[in-house]
């Protein structure tokens, strides 16, 4: 046998006891979910670390990413048509890119989904730092920071602040620093997040992602926002 056709030999082994890791971690977690459906602590023992995988991975650190980023998109898919409820992604993103850290697109994804769907954006954040220190230069990362500054943790100077730092970035929209101006002013808040959204939603390549994103807008048109954000986006300040 020769040495290409060992390496693609090793390579379909490694691939396929990933595989079957991921397979055996997916029949566990649906089993921990059906007996212990409110035990997020629980559930979470049952995920394979970062540090694990990559022992396991034999090198193919970028495979066994891959493999996993495919479980997390189908994690996402069906819980979007469900319960609307992710305790795991969080913990799954996380470890695609331990395993791969320059694998873009699951910061960009988590920032996004946890920006939109999560209740602190905390989360969103921390995926999002990750990500802006492997790419210091791509405008979404400060921006989608910025969103969750004005959306969740209702500061808009900070959230004006990545704001100018995205606009001074190259490829980013021509409005972002009258987006950023317009953070601080005490009327047009509404109208600012909406412009958030509509920046996240076509940036979002996940359907189920940007339908959620596209729901939070027609909300705020129809007057519907949370109870929590309503005196913020009346221009109030936040208690």
């Amino acid at each position: 046998m020769t040495s290409g056709a060992r390496g693609g030999a090793r390579t379909a082994v490694v691939a396929a006891a990933l595989a079957l890791l991921l397979l055996g971690q997916a029949l566990v977690q649906r089993a921990v979910e059906r007996g212990w459906p409110r035990r997020a602590f629980e559930q979470q023992l049952y995920i394979p670390s970062g540090r694990h995988l990559k022992a396991f991975s034999l090198g193919f650190t970028d495979l066994a990413a891959d493999l996993l980023w495919i479980r997390a998109i189908g994690y996402y898919g069906g819980h979007a048509l469900t319960d609307r409820e992710y305790p795991w992604l969080h913990n799954i993103l996380d470890q695609v890119t331990n395993l791969d850290p320059a694998f873009r697109f699951p910061y960009l994804f988590g920032g996004i989904v946890f920006a939109v769907e999560g209740s602190t954006g905390e989360q969103s954040i921390a995926l999002l730092r990750k990500g802006m220190a492997q790419y210091p230069g791509d405008w979404r990362f400060p921006f989608y920071i910025g969103f969750t500054c004005f959306y969740h943790q209702q500061d808009p100077e900070r959230a004006a602040a990545y704001m100018r730092y995205a606009a001074s970035l190259p490829g980013g929209p021509e409005y972002l620093p009258r987006l950023a101006a317009s953070l601080t002013a005490e009327s047009g808040r509404v109208g600012a997040a909406i412009r958030f959204l509509a920046t996240l939603a076509e940036g979002a390549r996940d359907e189920s992602a940007r339908a959620a994103i596209l729901e939070k807008i027609e909300d705020l048109r129809a007057g519907r926002a949370p109870e929590s954000l309503r005196a913020f986006l009346a221009g109030k300040k936040a208690p």
